[in-house]
């Protein structure tokens, strides 16, 4: 009995995990519009181009630190892995971009972590340790986020969804964390950049429309975002305030996860980039290593932050998900 309720609130679900995947695939299509129309051929274009390939061929000791700390942050800005194409060229449309790599990676490692979770149920004996863990990870989001907000009734066939949400999110932040040099290949936290986050943020908003209105109804639904006994006069001015609350919600959402998740890392960036600025000044002698030690330690110190708060980050935005939908449903609350 419990699988076939499991299954219900699974297919009932599969229209918004493909809406996501849909408007994932579209945040990709928005960043190529946007690299596209900022690189078009021109003859700034042509000249920035050598500037970089000079760049790249320069040692530190020849950059200046505004090149040196413009190379660190460079990683930040999401850009195509395939197809290649020349500087100035604007990229095909289905040109796949690092964000989108490192979105279907965390797919695939959440989606084999929770096959393991959930054929640990039918296994005999103890179940071992990574899913007695991610055991525990579930049923802690289901009770204590999803339960506590929206109630075990009505909660019940968005636990899938949350779970989902809360472990895609998570698995971006961690992979941003990894340590790596400069490559096709290089871990990049996609979730530090709004490309990423605002589709995220449109299937939760659209969520909150598709289900606020099946529970109240169209004209019920647009009707309760307005309070009780309004006087006549403050309508057309409720009207505009509640509809500009309603559209911040996600946009809140969007910007809250990217820019806490591109923050941490340009800071990282920056401090670990003061180490070869201050080679660049002490023209590589043994002054520049005495200065490399405090950078380091500040660069350790802020990474123990931001290992926190990649999952912060999850927990926020999957929490404030949960409570936005939960508000549009039960408007009477």
């Amino acid at each position: 009995m419990i699988r076939i309720e499991r299954m219900r609130a699974l297919r009932s679900l599969l229209p918004v995990l493909g809406l996501w995947l849909a408007l994932v695939l579209g945040g990709s299509a928005c960043a190529q519009g946007d690299h596209g129309t900022a690189t078009k051929p021109d003859a700034a274009a042509a000249t920035q181009g050598d500037e970089h390939g000079a760049q790249a061929h320069k040692s530190t000791l020849e950059m200046t630190p505004a090149e040196v700390l413009g190379a660190m942050h460079a990683h930040s800005v999401p850009h195509p892995v395939w197809p290649a194409h020349q500087h100035g060229e604007a990229p095909a449309w289905y040109t796949f971009y690092n964000v989108n790599q490192w979105q279907w990676i965390s797919i695939v490692i959440v989606l084999l972590i929770m096959v393991n979770v959930a054929s640990s149920f039918a296994r005999p004996g103890k179940p071992g340790w990574i899913a007695q863990v991610f055991r525990g990870w579930c049923r802690w989001i289901r009770d204590e986020m999803v339960y506590s907000v929206m109630g075990k009734e009505h909660g019940r066939p968005f636990v899938p969804f949350f779970l989902f949400l809360f472990f895609f999110v998570t698995g971006q932040n961690v992979i941003g964390m990894i340590p790596s040099v400069h490559g096709a290949f290089e871990p990049t936290t996609a979730t530090g950049t709004p490309y990423v986050t605002a589709p995220m943020a449109l299937v939760t908003f659209a969520m909150m429309l598709g289900f606020g209105m099946r529970q109240n109804g169209v004209l019920g639904f647009w009707k309760g975002l307005l309070p009780h006994g309004l006087p006549v006069a403050l309508i057309p001015l409720m009207i505009v305030v509640e509809l500009i609350g309603l559209v911040v919600k996600p946009f809140a959402l969007c910007v809250r996860l990217f820019a806490n998740m591109l923050a941490g890392h340009l800071v990282i960036a920056s401090v670990i980039g003061l180490i070869f600025v201050f080679t660049i000044m002490f023209k590589g002698s043994a002054l520049s290593y005495v200065t490399a030690v405090p950078a380091l330690g500040m660069a350790a110190f802020i990474f123990i932050i931001e290992s926190f708060i990649v999952l912060l980050q999850a927990y926020v935005f999957t929490y404030l998900s949960i409570i936005f939908l939960h508000q549009a449903i039960h408007q009477e609350h």
